[in-house]
Parts: C-alpha cells; sequence; structure tokens
C-alpha cells in the first residue's frame, strides 16, 4: 500500500511537471495505467497523455446519444449491454456469428466500425461509474461474451483488420477495463484464426480470454449469476423481447441493393 501510494504520487507529480491542463485523473484511473505499464511511472503517465490526447480527437461530447445508424446494427449485429456479474463488471454480448460482414459494409465503413467500437467502450465506462457509484466500490472491469454460433466462413481480411484496430485501441487507449472476454459456441474453423489473434494480445490480456465450445455454461456461472444470464446461455434471464434482440429489417427507405 506504501508502494502504491508512491506510485500514485510520483504518477500526478510527472503529469504536473509535464505541464498537463485537465481534469486530474481519478486514483482508479491512475491506478489502471501504473499497471498496464507494469508500475512503470513514466510510461504510465507518458500513456495517458496519449490517451488525454487521443480522446480529444476520437471520442465526441455526444458520442454516448442515440446512434443515427442505429436501424443497421439492429438489423445486422445482434448485441446487448445485459446486466453485471458476480463483482458488479457490466456484461456485453454479441452474436458474433451471426454478423453478416460483406452485409454490414454496404452500409458502414471500416473506419465507422471502428468508432461504434469506441462507441462500445464508453457506454462501458459509463456502466462502470455507475455501478461504482451503486456500491459504494470502484468497478473498473467489464465483461465480455461473443457467440460465434453461425459462423461458417473465416471472416476477410477488413473483417480480420478491424478486429485488429479494436485491439489496438483497447490496450493503448483503455488499458485494465477488461475483465473477462468470453467466446463461446466457438467452431473449428475459429482455431486457425484464434492462432492469428493471440499474438496480438498482450499476455496480460491474453490469459483473460476464454474459448470455449458448447459446453460454456458452467463455466460461465461460475462468474456470473444464473438471473443475469439469460436462458439461451445457461441462465435464467428471459429479458421481455430478449436479453439480446432478434434482429428487425431495415427499413424500407434505407436499403441498399
Amino acid at each position: 500500500a506504501v508502494d502504491q501510494e508512491k506510485e500514485l504520487t510520483g504518477f500526478l507529480t510527472k503529469l504536473t511537471e509535464q505541464g498537463f491542463q485537465g481534469t486530474a485523473p481519478s486514483r482508479d484511473e491512475c491506478l489502471r495505467f501504473l499497471v498496464a505499464r507494469k508500475h512503470n511511472v513514466d510510461a504510465a503517465v507518458k500513456q495517458y497523455v496519449e490517451t488525454v490526447a487521443w480522446r480529444k480527437e476520437h471520442v465526441p461530447a455526444d458520442i454516448l446519444e442515440p446512434d443515427k445508424h442505429e436501424y443497421v446494427y439492429s438489423a445486422i449485429c445482434p448485441h446487448a449491454n445485459h446486466k453485471f456479474d458476480m463483482e458488479g463488471r457490466p456484461i456485453y454480448i454479441e452474436k458474433t456469428g451471426l454478423i453478416d460482414l460483406p452485409k454490414l459494409l454496404k452500409y458502414r465503413t471500416p473506419e465507422e466500425l471502428v468508432t461504434r467500437h469506441v462507441r462500445q467502450q464508453e457506454i462501458a465506462m459509463q456502466r462502470m461509474r455507475e455501478e461504482s457509484e451503486r456500491r459504494g466500490s470502484p468497478v473498473t472491469k467489464q465483461v465480455i461474451i461473443l457467440d460465434l454460433k453461425g459462423l461458417s466462413l473465416m471472416p476477410n481480411q477488413t473483417g480480420i483488420n478491424i478486429f485488429k484496430e479494436t485491439i489496438r485501441i483497447d490496450s493503448s487507449y483503455y488499458p485494465e477495463t477488461l475483465g473477462h472476454f468470453y467466446i463461446i459456441n466457438a467452431p473449428w474453423i475459429f482455431t486457425p484464426l484464434w492462432a492469428l489473434i493471440k499474438p496480438w494480445l498482450d499476455p496480460v490480456t491474453r490469459d483473460k480470454f476464454s474459448v470455449l465450445g458448447s459446453s460454456f455454461a458452467p463455466t460461465l456461472l461460475k462468474h456470473i449469476d444464473a438471473a443475469s444470464l439469460p436462458v439461451e446461455y445457461g441462465g435464467t434471464c428471459d429479458c421481455p423481447g430478449g436479453c439480446v434482440r432478434p434482429l428487425v429489417p431495415i427499413p424500407e427507405d434505407k436499403v441498399k441493393p
């Protein structure tokens, strides 16, 4: 604890010495960057300053406002910000195996899909702040469940590049915000894909990934209460309209051939 206090003081001192102007980071923010940079104060401050500069350029003030292209995602990307795990960490579920990427790319550019990922990260951060307040103790990490059921083709190079860019953004600008990443219903074609992805991940991050086949429920239920996990994933939650809402067609006037 003494070392931690020393590190935190060092972090804030270095930040001031560098002439940093802006809102001082919270204690939990400082700790995230220190842990990410293996407690190297100089490296942590450098990453924090770079993050603040990146956020000015890439995270607009209205990023949490309703997305005017939500109709595209509602039609092509089944997903949900759904409840919290036993530690209060927000859960995001995505049925990635059902996403028709070529169709999605008719409506949104790769850059816009990366921005959508940044928006989702901001939603997760907001949910962490709200849950921290509710619990009276810090919640600084999230849980992601990617369901690959239905994945029948290897993603094309564009899809792989988008995923690689989101990994870079997360490790650079959202350090230490991943609690666990469950990849479920992983089909055999995911094996070569995982071999490709693994080297992009920091070893500490890699250890937070669990690649599971179809018998994933016992693993999820060790960390998520049944009441917070959708019935289709082995829990007892059955939200009206579906925990992960079914896809709805794109409005006729917006359909692209």
